[in-house]
């Protein structure tokens, strides 16, 4: 009889083994996969050890990762972090924590002149998956969006450095890509763990003293004027210049009518004086002609003058002629 109740007995505890084991499967299998929504990545703990694995989930979806082990996620895509005086509006909508934007307020920075002021930027930055395994060793999942914004001021603090006060007036697109440069330095460094893709960084604001707010208002105020006075200036040029344009047409134009009358006057001078020529030509052969008539005279120019009295008689009217008795 007691080999009957062995017997019995041993079937009954593999039939409550069995149905401890299916238990246990029915738990520990769905425990064992965990989801991952879209706009994620992960690393898995095991909750055994307090380790987490080299592999990183960047996949959304349900994915295996073992009994009682469970993701700590990161987000995936482009976060913001603010330093700013007013925070409100920058987050009208609710958000999980996860993604919830960091907000603070502005840096205190000195410029390469010393003077102090208060910048607000604003930028986006993202984690790379083949950096999350080395963050959450140095950082956990809490701590690493405050060592970001510490990080964050002193790339700001840095970049302010390398330009004087009145640049950040003049030059704004310049300094917001050295600061661009400056972070993108401090969050890329593989070697401690960290890198991070950062963008579209905005300087918002510099806020200096109010006295060399009022020197650069007066500083710009006179530089208006002295742009005011070049454009003056270069408008009585170009005055000046029409004026000597027209007078040297208008000295143009009497050259021009000196050389013709000069041509003019030239031209009738040579005609008269070829006409003068020709009459003297022509009375010293008439000359010559009334010389050879009288050149066998005794007394030729008594001769000559006796002819010319006659003659001059003639040529006048007979009711004019005077005769002196």
């Amino acid at each position: 009889m007691g080999d009957i109740a062995d017997i019995r007995i041993v079937p009954a505890c593999c039939l409550c083994s069995a149905v401890l084991l299916l238990v246990f499967a029915m738990i520990a299998v769905p425990v064992s996969f965990k989801s991952m929504e879209q706009g994620r990545q992960s690393v898995v703990l095991n909750w055994m050890s307090q380790e987490i694995s080299n592999e990183v989930k960047t996949e959304p979806g349900v994915s295996f990762v073992g009994f009682g082990n469970y993701l700590i996620e990161f987000p995936e895509t482009f976060q913001a972090v603010y330093f700013i005086q007013d925070g409100r509006g920058v987050n009208p909508a609710p958000v999980e924590e996860l993604f919830k934007p960091v907000v603070k307020g502005p840096i205190r920075a000195r410029s390469a002149d010393g003077l102090e002021m208060l910048i607000s930027i604003s930028f986006q930055w993202k984690l790379r998956p083949a950096s999350l395994v080395q963050l959450y060793d140095i950082l956990g999942e809490d701590l690493y969006k405050d060592e970001f914004v510490r990080f964050a001021r002193a790339a700001v603090i840095e970049a302010c450095s390398f330009f004087t006060a009145d640049q950040y007036f003049t030059q704004r697109s310049t300094i917001t890509t050295k600061m661009l440069e400056v972070m993108q330095t401090n969050f890329n460094k593989p070697n401690d763990g960290l890198s991070l893709e950062i963008s579209g960084l905005q300087l918002r604001e510099v806020d200096l003293p109010d006295d060399f707010d009022a020197e650069i208002a007066n500083t710009q105020e006179q530089m208006q004027e002295v742009e005011v006075g070049k454009a003056e200036r270069q408008e009585q040029i170009i005055v000046q210049e029409a004026a000597i344009e027209v007078a040297l047409q208008k000295v143009e134009e009497k050259i021009k009518g000196a050389r013709g009358q000069a041509a003019r006057v030239q031209i009738q001078n040579e005609a008269t004086i070829t006409q003068l020529m020709l009459v003297q030509d022509k009375q010293a052969q008439a000359n010559a002609a009334i010389l050879q008539q009288f050149a066998g005279d005794a007394q030729p120019f008594e001769r000559l003058f006796s002819v010319m009295e006659i003659r001059a008689l003639d040529d006048h009217a007979p009711d004019k002629l005077t005769v002196s008795m």
